[in-house]
Formats: C-alpha cells, sequence, structure tokens
C-alpha cells in the first residue's frame, strides 16, 4: 500500500492494447496488482450487453471470477464506473437503455460489494438550455437510479464534466463541469450522494483546481488523476505533458489539502489513464504503471 493513500487504476487500464487486443478482467487483476497498485475500480464502459448480466450465469461468473482474482492480488474495489456512452438527452428511447444499462451495472457492484459508484450527469450548453432545465433534466434522469443503488447499498457520486463551449459561443456556461454545478445537484438528491472531482476534464475547461475544490465539501469522495494539455481529453500521466495548459500539479494539491480529503475515510486517488495506444509488451505497460504510481506518490505527498 502507498504510505498517503492509496492508489488505484480503472480495469479498463488494462482492458485494450494498441491494435485492438483485449484483455480479460482477470488478466487485468492479475497485472495491475503485479503493477504495484492498491485497488481497481471495475469499468463498466467496457463491459458489452450489460443487460445480459443478471440472466446469464457466464456473465455473473466472468464478474465473480474478476472479484475473487482482486481479492487473491491483494487488490480493493472501492469503485466502480457506471457506463457513460452518453447518448442524445432528448432521445427518450435510447436514454431509457442508456437508464437500463446503468441499473444492471449497479445490480452488478452490488454483487461484488463495490460501495461507491461514478456516474456522469447529463451536459447542456447554457445557448440552449437554462440552468434550471438542466437542474430538472438531471433530476428526472438521477432520481431513479440514486434510488437503485441506495435499495443496493451503493453510494452514486456525480463527476464533473468537460466544459467546452460550442466555437460560436465561446463564453457560454457549460452546465455540468463546475463544482457548483454537481454540488447543487448532489445536495437536490439527498445526503447520501457524493461526487467525483475529475481534474482532466476540469483543466480542459479552464478551471482554477484549488478554486473549485473549495465549493465542494465532504461530499468529495473519488478523484479522477490524470494529465491533458488543456485541448484534447488525453488522459496521460500527471507530470508528463509538456504543455504550458498542462494540469497545475500543485494547485490540484492545495486543492485537495484545503479540502480535507486525504484525511477521509474511504479516500484513494485514481489515475484515470489512457493505455490502449500501448503495445501489448508487458514490460512497456509495467514501466508505465511505475511512471503513473511515481507521480501519483508525488502529488498524494502535498495533499
Amino acid at each position: 500500500m502507498s504510505t498517503l493513500i492509496p492508489i488505484i487504476v480503472p480495469s479498463r487500464y488494462h482492458a485494450f492494447c494498441e491494435g485492438g487486443q483485449r484483455f480479460s478482467l482477470t488478466a487485468a487483476a492479475d497485472f495491475i496488482s503485479e503493477a504495484g497498485f492498491d485497488g481497481v475500480d471495475l469499468s463498466f464502459d467496457t463491459l458489452p450487453e450489460l443487460n445480459s448480466i443478471d440472466g446469464d450465469e457466464g456473465w455473473r461468473s466472468i464478474l465473480y471470477a474478476f472479484g475473487n482474482r482482486a481479492a487473491a492480488n491483494g487488490l480493493f474495489l472501492p469503485l466502480c464506473h457506471l457506463p457513460f456512452y452518453m447518448p442524445n438527452p432528448d432521445d427518450s428511447r435510447a436514454m431509457a437503455r442508456f437508464s437500463s444499462d446503468i441499473r444492471a451495472a449497479i445490480r452488478a457492484a452490488a454483487m461484488l460489494g463495490i460501495p461507491d459508484a461514478v456516474i456522469h450527469p447529463i451536459v447542456r450548453h447554457g445557448s440552449v438550455c437554462s440552468y434550471d432545465n438542466w437542474l430538472s433534466d438531471n433530476l428526472a434522469f438521477l432520481s431513479p437510479l440514486c434510488e437503485e443503488a441506495a435499495r443496493r447499498g451503493i453510494r452514486l457520486c456525480i463527476e464533473n464534466m468537460t466544459g467546452i463551449p460550442y466555437p460560436t459561443h465561446p463564453a457560454e456556461e457549460v452546465y455540468g463541469s463546475r463544482a457548483a454545478h454537481i454540488a447543487t445537484l448532489a445536495e437536490r438528491l439527498g445526503k447520501e450522494i457524493g461526487l467525483c472531482w475529475d481534474f482532466g476534464h476540469a483543466n480542459l475547461t479552464g478551471l482554477c483546481q484549488s478554486a473549485e475544490l473549495t465549493e465542494l465539501d465532504d461530499r468529495l469522495a473519488a478523484i479522477h488523476v490524470h494529465d491533458n494539455d488543456g485541448i484534447r481529453d488525453t488522459h496521460r500521466i500527471p507530470g508528463e505533458v509538456a504543455h504550458r495548459d498542462a494540469v497545475d500539479w500543485d494547485d490540484a494539491a492545495q486543492g485537495l489539502m484545503l479540502n480535507g480529503y486525504a484525511t477521509r475515510a474511504g479516500r484513494c486517488m485514481e489515475l484515470e489513464l489512457k493505455t490502449s495506444d500501448l503495445p501489448a509488451d508487458r514490460a512497456v505497460r509495467l514501466a508505465h504503471a511505475a511512471r503513473a504510481i511515481a507521480a501519483a506518490r508525488a502529488i498524494a505527498a502535498n495533499i
């Protein structure tokens, strides 16, 4: 275990590689443990046909095999990430299917005893939607899912999204991208709802990380740590992006310290990194993991 804060990665960290080769969930558990991470976030977005989980013993076997392999490797499962392929929010049929997939993932997470589940809210641009309408849309979308999760002992954690405005409206607000947006939404949904702060998303939005984090109280239950150039959501190792608009990790650490995140029960640091462009070569992938863990520990030491 890391000395200051547990360091975890999503299962999709070892799901795909260059050329499209796919790794199994149990292979991901083995690799993530060998690489030196403390835990794993189960990525439901990488699992197709979620609605078949309930009635398909094969699916249940895959999930239980993953959970057992993670436990055997000493990995804990503090989080999962619910499906996030968000369809057009105005397409009621597509949204019904999307919500059904999310419910299936919640049931699967409960099977494995995962306590927290990260979910994306609906994003709306200020040029086409009012803040009140955005809030209403999300309450209608999320309330039934919050109830489903609560019945199964799971806390939903709402993540801040990327606030890139339309090119024709460069100064517009993008609802769902700021701390105040997701904090208000969580408050309206109930006291048991948590928050997830994604540093890469906030950087793309052009936000001051420390200022935003001061608006998040002890609802902050998860963090996604990755870097980018302020233009593309590349999910790179913190500190390895040589660009003036990369994430200011000193400022990010200051914000986490002021929030008190490191002292909170159940806290961990999730490195949400892209590795699908890496080769299958295990040595190359282990070297990437070693650099990522070192970067996370450097951030953790300052919070």
